[in-house]
């Protein structure tokens, strides 16, 4: 298994543009002198950019669109995590139990935890997105909203290409630039991305066993405790002070259960010293979670979607016996 860190281009930051911002080609003429002081072969920049004319529309449109209406956290819940969802999870831990167990050993976390975020980002391989990368990040490095930070994601995967870590056919993902099994941002590859069967390259794109292992990776990398919980659901008393029911306060379980937090489960092997923050998350229950559950925030920063992640997990494990 070997890591694929590289290149002193990843820590420096892409020049700004000036107030006036370029025309389309102008931007395209630039980023390609750019490119080539960079070590980007030129056939490869005209490769990739052969068939990328204009900024897309649909990506211009994603970025735009927000969501109409706000969901509870169970209503959003249960319509990220299914029925269908937590069989396809069983299915498929015992399709690849060993190879699980294997990445489970080596990076200290749960097997189940590593396939609910596969089967949250790509419903198991099944949906990876077919939006072009460089097509969708040259649009948002042109779109001045975020262009700083899309203009060195497209930096990245242009070496990635140039490095043949990846080909155009299958450098696809969703609208904003994510791809493969685990949906990484090629800033994300550079720093987590493995080759777990020591083929040569880390390839998220088509090696299931790659895109897991570089999962474990990130959470290991971020702070994943082995053998801690991530959250437990519990009864807030009416005196809590509601102010301290966020994220960032931080108490013992100890101290949470003399202020009067009741668990709905036996929290008798609940290490009484271990820290930990309530959320209420709107339309749910409360729960009192712990630093395994910022580790997943780390992944993806909405308290929902780390709820629906650790419920997944538990339905798949549950699945296990």
């Amino acid at each position: 298994m070997a890591f694929l860190l590289s290149l002193g281009f990843f820590l420096q930051s892409p020049p700004a543009f000036s107030d006036q911002a370029p025309s389309w080609n102008d931007f395209i003429a630039r980023l390609r002198v750019e490119a080539l002081a960079e070590g980007i072969q030129p056939a490869v920049f005209d490769t990739a950019f052969e068939q990328v004319h204009a900024p897309s529309p649909r990506v211009l449109h994603f970025d735009k669109t927000q969501p109409e209406k706000r969901l509870g956290f169970l209503e959003y819940r249960d319509s990220r995590v299914d029925h269908y969802r937590i069989q396809m999870g069983r299915q498929e831990y015992q399709r690849r139990r060993e190879v699980l167990n294997d990445i489970s050993r080596q990076f200290g976390v749960p097997a189940c935890f590593i396939l609910s975020i596969w089967g949250l980002e790509t419903s198991y391989g099944h949906f990876k997105g077919n939006f072009p990368v460089i097509q969708s990040l040259a649009t948002l490095a042109y779109n001045p909203r975020r262009s700083h930070f899309f203009h060195q994601e497209l930096l990245l995967a242009l070496h990635m290409l140039n490095e043949g870590q990846v080909s155009m056919s299958e450098f696809k993902g969703e609208w904003a630039g994510a791809s493969g099994h685990c949906q990484f941002m090629p800033s994300t590859w550079f720093k987590y991305a493995l080759d777990y069967d020591n083929t040569g390259r880390a390839d998220i794109w088509n090696n299931v066993n790659d895109a897991l292992a570089s999962i474990a990776n990130f959470l290991k990398r971020n702070g994943w405790h082995p053998n801690e919980p991530w959250a437990i659901q519990v009864l807030l008393p009416e005196s809590l002070d509601s102010n301290l029911v966020k994220i960032s306060t931080t108490k013992t379980v100890e101290e949470w259960l003399q202020l009067g937090v009741q668990p709905t489960i036996n929290s008798e092997s609940l290490p009484k010293n271990l820290p930990a923050s309530l959320i209420h998350p709107e339309g749910g229950p409360a729960l009192m979670v712990f630093d395994n559950f910022k580790t997943l925030l780390k992944w993806n920063r909405s308290n929902y979607y780390v709820g629906a992640l650790g419920y997944l997990a538990e339905e798949i494990c549950q699945g296990e016996g």
